[in-house]
């Protein structure tokens, strides 16, 4: 037995390194405190063991007894403390919950303190022939084993509810501190048990065992690196979803980000990653370096969502990849507002271009005009100087038909520069284009088939341009269609348009939620790819052998200026579909009603009088 004290000397020290070693952490990771004081409760018993062995007289056998009692009581809280906040239970964070777990040890020691008056503690101790002291236990005494046994079971069935839920990676680390705790447990119930050396306790010899056990975790499992907790706390709390894969992809870890992407599924540890997240089934693993990629998943009555996905490896102790850390960030709403910001800013160079196309054909239309002017009023005038029978009354015919031809093309550009000339009055839009129909029936489209529907649709817009809308839209529809089975179909209406609605709309500056009466233009032919669909109402570009390009610029310029909107849906083989929004009047009094319909009646009398 002389090597006994020396055997827990040496457990003493090591227990002492130990609690040293925890001690150097910064930052200290959650549960560190706990274990550097049971690493100093440890010593406490070790050290006063070996000092009572070493005593030679029952009375100094006796006191280190006492003394003995401050680390004996102290393990079994500080083990309790350590296993709830390494496993992040979760309880015991109340200051009077914690005080009420040492209302036992402190009345443990002090009983130990006052044997001598009381012996609750050891009614009868005796010093044996070998040096040895034999002690009887009292009723306090199994009353302090049996807490201190529901203490040491309790943190040690936390710890083995934690390796149950716990991913491999952390199994060495809870495996080490179960074997930790249950080596010192097996000592002392074989010494309660009688099983040992009669008064020989083996229990600070069994924490021998467990220091070193934690001696190794430190310097080999690194136990305090990747603690639970830590995990739970931070990778949790993480709105990225994280998985953790072995190399077969079968899932090691998942926050709870992930496990909401998955469908929180309630067995997910060693499936199959793509089984739980089949955006991740094609996601290589076998990567050069780190790297990420945008996926888009689609889920049925949802918008698609896009991930930026990083794939992370987690090297062994060797080179080779020991696990992979997948990290999965929405970026749904940064790639929608990426475009929407590259919309705004499309849309903005548009409008400036637009703009600064508008300065220039009003400033060419009025400067060409005036020359026109000075033309066709010199034509006027020789016109009358020549006689009726002489040869140049057809040039000069030949100069008034194509100075009118270039007056209407002064007209498209002050149109697509937004200025109008005529006059403002309500219109019936039905009446309008059921008219422009039944005369471009006969004309321009009687190679195809012209369908109308129409709803009444009152505007108040200079009537000359909207019939120049409507002819322009109709003409190019029949001039796309094909002979015998084209289709036009035209159709006025009013609808309410919203602010996200005017949105979507490729022209609609200036137009505002509200009501709204339209004019929609939809067509069988060849339909347009995106890049003509870009480009179709700038000035002076045209799909047409023969056309001039200043058509439909010309709708835009209209509908600009009676700040209504324009909507062109085109696709290759699926013809093309053009809308056009004027804003609706406000409806009229029966009285102002009344008194519109007698001017109208006396203005078509008047016109109708010889």
């Amino acid at each position: 037995m002389t090597s006994l004290p020396l055997v827990l000397f040496i457990s003493a020290a090591m227990a002492l390194w130990v609690a040293g070693r925890t001690c150097r952490r910064r930052p200290s990771p959650p549960g560190c405190v706990s274990f550097m004081w049971l690493m100093v409760a440890v010593a406490v018993w070790c050290a006063t063991s070996g000092l009572h062995a070493l005593a030679e007289s029952l009375d100094i056998k006796i006191a280190w007894a006492k003394v003995q009692y401050l680390g004996i009581a102290s393990v079994p809280p500080l083990w309790l403390l350590f296993a709830v906040q390494y496993a992040d239970v979760g309880w015991l964070v109340k200051r009077y919950a914690r005080a009420a777990l040492w209302l036992v040890p402190i009345l443990t020691v002090l009983a130990a303190a006052t044997n001598q008056w009381h012996g609750a503690m050891w009614p009868d101790v005796r010093l044996e022939a070998s040096g040895l002291a034999v002690y009887e236990h009292g009723w306090w005494f199994w009353v302090a084993a049996a807490y201190n046994y529901v203490l040491v079971l309790g943190g040690t069935g936390l710890l083995l509810d934690a390796l149950r839920r716990s991913p491999l990676q952390f199994r060495g680390q809870w495996l080490t501190l179960i074997a930790a705790a249950l080596v010192p447990l097996a000592g002392n119930a074989l010494y309660l048990a009688g099983l040992t050396v009669p008064g020989f306790d083996l229990t600070p010899v069994a924490f021998t065992v467990s220091g070193l056990l934690f001696a190794r975790s430190l310097s080999r499992d690194r136990l305090f690196d990747l603690v639970p907790v830590a995990r739970d706390t931070v990778i949790e709390s993480l709105s990225d979803a994280v998985i953790v894969l072995d190399s077969a992809r079968r899932v090691l870890d998942m926050n709870a980000a992930a496990r909401q992407l998955a469908g929180t599924p309630t067995s997910w540890v060693g499936r199959s990653v793509g089984s739980l997240i089949p955006l991740l089934r094609e996601v290589r693993l076998d990567v050069v370096a780190d790297s990420s990629t945008t996926l888009a998943a689609d889920a049925p009555d949802t918008p698609r969502r896009y991930y930026d996905v990083r794939v992370i490896r987690v090297r062994g102790r060797n080179t080779a990849a020991a696990a992979w850390v997948v990290v999965m960030r929405d970026v749904s709403d940064e790639l929608r507002a990426d475009a929407e910001r590259a919309a705004l800013q499309l849309r903005v160079q548009e409008q400036q271009k637009r703009e600064s196309l508008s300065v220039l054909a009003g400033g060419l239309a009025h400067d060409f005009n005036n020359l026109l002017t000075g033309i066709v009023g010199n034509a006027d005038l020789l016109s009358l100087r020549i006689p009726p029978s002489s040869e140049m009354g057809s040039n000069v015919g030949a100069i008034l038909l194509g100075a009118q031809r270039a007056a209407d093309l002064v007209d498209k550009m002050l149109a697509y520069a937004g200025e109008r000339h005529g006059s403002i009055e309500r219109v019936d839009l039905n009446d309008l284009v059921g008219d422009m129909v039944e005369l471009l029936r006969a004309s321009a489209a009687r190679h195809c088939t012209l369908r109308y529907e129409g709803q009444p649709a009152i505007v108040e817009a200079d009537s000359t341009q909207v019939r120049q809308v409507a002819m322009n839209l109709i003409i190019n529809a029949a001039d796309a269609v094909a002979e015998s089975t084209g289709e036009i179909a035209v159709a006025t209406g009013v609808e309410t348009l919203t602010g996200e609605q005017l949105a979507d709309v490729e022209c609609a500056d200036d137009a505002t939620p509200g009501g709204y009466a339209y004019l929609d233009v939809a067509d069988n032919g060849p339909g347009m790819d995106g890049a003509t669909l870009a480009r179709i109402c700038q000035p002076f570009f045209t799909t047409k052998p023969t056309g001039h390009g200043l058509g439909l610029a010309a709708v835009q310029g209209i509908v600009h200026g009676h700040r209504g909107a324009l909507r062109v849906e085109s696709r290759l083989g699926q013809g093309s579909r053009f809308r056009v929004w004027f804003p609706a009047a406000p409806a009229l009094s029966p009285e102002g009603e009344a008194r519109l319909q007698s001017i109208r009646s006396r203005t078509s009398t008047r016109v109708r009088t010889p």
